[in-house]
C-alpha cells in the first residue's frame, strides 16, 4: 500500500488514464513534455509492486541506445526513488531487470529475433511512430494482456491511424495530452514551448498542441512513405548531388522508379568534402560508375569528378526546372528509406514561398533543400521525359 500511495501521489493524467482503462491497446498521443512516457513508466511500476502473478513487460523502441537514454533512465530513476530498483536484479549485459518474479526486458526492434521470438504479457512501445507496421505486428501477436503506447503525431499518414486510433475498435483507446498536462514543467519551459505559437504554426499543432500533423499548403512535397531500406526492391538506380563544402553539405541520394513509385535513399549528407573527398567515397562504396546527375552550376567540380573515374554528368536545368522538376516528384508514390534522416528533415521544412499578405507562390524557398535539390537533378534529368515515365 506503501509504493502504491508514493506512487499516486506524484502522477500526471496519463497514470490514471492508463490505470482506468479497460481496452487491451491503449495510445497515449501527445506534444513534447507532455509527461506521458514518464507516467508510463510510473504506471509500469505500480504493477510491478502490486500484482502477485509474476509479468513479463516488455520496453520496446526502435533502438536500444535511444531507449536506454530515454525510458530506461526514468524507469530505473522511479525505482530507486521508491527503493525498489535496489531489491530487484538489473542484468544490464541481457538488459532485463527482475523484482519480486517479475521481469522488465528492454528490446530493440533492430533485434528482430527477440520481438518474434518472446511473449510477454505487458508491452510498452515508446515513440511508436518510429517503428514499421510489422514490428508492430509481431508485438502484437505476442502480448498476451496489454499493449500501451506513445507518440508524437508528426507524421500525418502512419499505421497508428489507420490500424489503430482511427479503426473504431472497441479494443483500442486513445487520449490526447500536451505540456499544459505536465504539472511538473517549471514556469520558465512551459514559456520556451509556447514561444513555437508564433515561431512555427505546424510545429507547434504537433510539439505544442499535441494534434496530429496536418501538411501545410506551403510544404511542397507530402505524403511521402518511409520503409526500411532493405524492403527496397532491386533496381537500376542512379544517382543526384548536390555540391556543398563549408556552410552548406554535399547531398548525394540513389534514385530509382518502378511503375508509379519512386525509391530514395540518402547516401551521404556532409559538410567540408572536397571533389577529391567525393571521387573517393564513391568508389569505396562502389558507386563511382553508376550514372550520377550533378547541379550544372558546378561545371569544373563536374570535369574534375569525371577525371577521377565518377560517372558524373551535368543535371538539366534551364528556365522553370526547379518547379518543373518539383511537380515531376510530385506524380510519383515516393517511398523513402527511413535510414534517409536528413532527407526526411528537409521534406518536413521545405516551404514555398509567402507573401506578408498571406499569399503563397510558386517558388520554393531556397533553404533546407540539399538532398531535396538533389533528389530534383536525379529526377528531373532521368524522367522528364514522360514517354518513359510508367516504364519498369
Amino acid at each position: 500500500m506503501g509504493t502504491q500511495q508514493r506512487v499516486s501521489e506524484a502522477c500526471n493524467i496519463q497514470f490514471y488514464q492508463t490505470l482506468k482503462s479497460k481496452a487491451r491497446i491503449k495510445v497515449h498521443q501527445g506534444g513534447t513534455r507532455s509527461g506521458k512516457t514518464y507516467a508510463i513508466c510510473q504506471y509500469l511500476v505500480y504493477k510491478l509492486t502490486t500484482e502477485k502473478d509474476p509479468l513479463v513487460i516488455s520496453i520496446v523502441r526502435k533502438t536500444l541506445p535511444a531507449l536506454k537514454g530515454s525510458v530506461q533512465r526514468d524507469l530505473i530513476g522511479i525505482m530507486q526513488r521508491l527503493g525498489v530498483y535496489y531489491l530487484g536484479v538489473h542484468n544490464k549485459a541481457e538488459n532485463t531487470f527482475k523484482y519480486n518474479g517479475h521481469t522488465i526486458e528492454f528490446l530493440s526492434v533492430d533485434e528482430p529475433q527477440k520481438i518474434r521470438g518472446r511473449k510477454r504479457d505487458i508491452c510498452f512501445i515508446n515513440e511508436a511512430n518510429e517503428l514499421h507496421y510489422e514490428d508492430y505486428r509481431q508485438l502484437n501477436m505476442r502480448t498476451t494482456q496489454e499493449i500501451i503506447i506513445d507518440f508524437n503525431p508528426s507524421d500525418p499518414v502512419h499505421w497508428l491511424y489507420s490500424e489503430l486510433i482511427d479503426s473504431e475498435r472497441d479494443d483500442v483507446e486513445t487520449w490526447v495530452t500536451t505540456y499544459s498536462d505536465n504539472k511538473f514543467l517549471s514556469p520558465e519551459l512551459v514559456r520556451e514551448i509556447e514561444l513555437l505559437k508564433t515561431k512555427d504554426p505546424d510545429y507547434w499543432r504537433v510539439f505544442g498542441e499535441g494534434q496530429r500533423a496536418v501538411f501545410s499548403n506551403r510544404q511542397i512535397f507530402n505524403n511521402w512513405e518511409y520503409i526500411p531500406y532493405d524492403d527496397f526492391p532491386d533496381l537500376d538506380y542512379h544517382l543526384g548531388l548536390d555540391f556543398g563544402f563549408s556552410n552548406d553539405p554535399t547531398a548525394i541520394l540513389k534514385v530509382a522508379k518502378k511503375n508509379d513509385k519512386l525509391y530514395v535513399h540518402e547516401i551521404l549528407y556532409k559538410t567540408g568534402l572536397t571533389n577529391r573527398d567525393i571521387a573517393e567515397y564513391l568508389k569505396a562504396q562502389g558507386l563511382n560508375q553508376t550514372l550520377m546527375f550533378c547541379d550544372s552550376a558546378e561545371p569544373k567540380s563536374i570535369e574534375e569528378l569525371r577525371q577521377m573515374d565518377c560517372l558524373a554528368k551535368p543535371a538539366i536545368k534551364g528556365a522553370g526546372s526547379i518547379t518543373a522538376g518539383i511537380s515531376l516528384i510530385k506524380e510519383f508514390d515516393v517511398i523513402v528509406s527511413q535510414e534517409s534522416k536528413n532527407l526526411i528533415q528537409e521534406q518536413r521544412t521545405y516551404f514555398w514561398k509567402q507573401l506578408k499578405d498571406g499569399t503563397i507562390i510558386n517558388t520554393p524557398i531556397d533553404k533546407n533543400n540539399h538532398l531535396a535539390d538533389a533528389l530534383r537533378y536525379a529526377t528531373y534529368s532521368m524522367y522528364k521525359n514522360r514517354n518513359d515515365f510508367f516504364v519498369i
